[in-house]
């Protein structure tokens, strides 16, 4: 067997999430194992992500690991990838990995990033890449609130049900909102939005989308800072805020020690 580091970049809104099921194909990774089956000739294809996305959740960079009984030069499993991959699943690259590879295990650090813009509830252009909603919103409170995420936390409140999982800590090392202004084409489609970006050792299930509807709330005044604070220092089991809608959501980097 052959074992290969991939990264891919998809637009999640016509998948069920990343992981394979067993009911349909229409997931990222069983596209990707039927493309890879079809490439080595064989059904003995192994894959494994570095986060499970959900349903509409995109990535620019999520890196796989691919265990199939074919020898091929990187760059040509690229190329042979995106002849049998749909339009909206591209291989970015690809490198021979060690057999003791771990996508998930291995990484030192992931980010996110999700994105929203304010002022108008929709647009047919955008609707799956951009969240958009018409809440007034305390930007200048939701920055702080940002900043209390950073560190290692009991995230038991920012976690959904779905996934076992040995603790519920996690350490974030950097969290921001950004307002962003769009230029050229661009402008006329959404002319500005904002930019919560996160990067820590892991996340729990729906932990971001929680952590940006928390802010949210902080913005929009239903619950202060305090109470996200306090939800850090001593989780209850109580959600501070309904999970976000899933379109904005981007995987955008996992980092490995060379």
């Amino acid at each position: 067997m052959s074992f290969y580091k991939l990264t891919l970049k998809y637009n999640g809104h016509r998948y069920q999430g990343w992981q394979k099921q067993p009911h349909t194909e229409l997931t990222v990774q069983g596209q990707l194992n039927r493309a890879l089956a079809k490439i080595s000739k064989s059904k003995e294809v192994k894959t494994l992500g570095s986060g499970r996305t959900d349903t509409g959740v995109h990535a620019l960079a999520q890196v796989v690991r691919v265990e199939i009984p074919l020898v091929i030069p990187p760059e040509k499993l690229v190329r042979a990838l995106n002849s049998n991959l749909p339009d909206d699943i591209e291989c970015l690259m690809a490198e021979n990995a060690d057999e003791n590879f771990h996508p998930v295990f291995g990484s030192v650090d992931k980010t996110y990033r999700y994105i929203f813009a304010l002022g108008k509830r929709r647009d047919p252009l955008l609707n799956q890449q951009i969240t958009f909603m018409t809440r007034k919103l305390d930007i200048e409170k939701m920055e702080e609130a940002c900043k209390l995420f950073v560190g290692k936390h009991d995230f038991a409140d920012f976690f959904t049900v779905g996934t076992d999982v040995a603790t519920t800590v996690r350490e974030i090392f950097s969290c921001s909102l950004t307002k962003m202004e769009a230029t050229g084409f661009f402008h006329d489609l959404c002319p500005e939005y904002f930019v919560f970006e996160v990067t820590g050792s892991g996340f729990l299930k729906q932990m971001v989308r929680l952590m940006v509807a928390t802010i949210w709330n902080i913005g929009e005044g239903k619950i202060d800072a305090a109470s996200l604070a306090e939800s850090l220092r001593k989780p209850d089991g109580n959600k501070l805020a309904p999970v976000a809608p899933p379109q904005g959501l981007y995987l955008t980097k996992v980092t490995y020690n060379s």
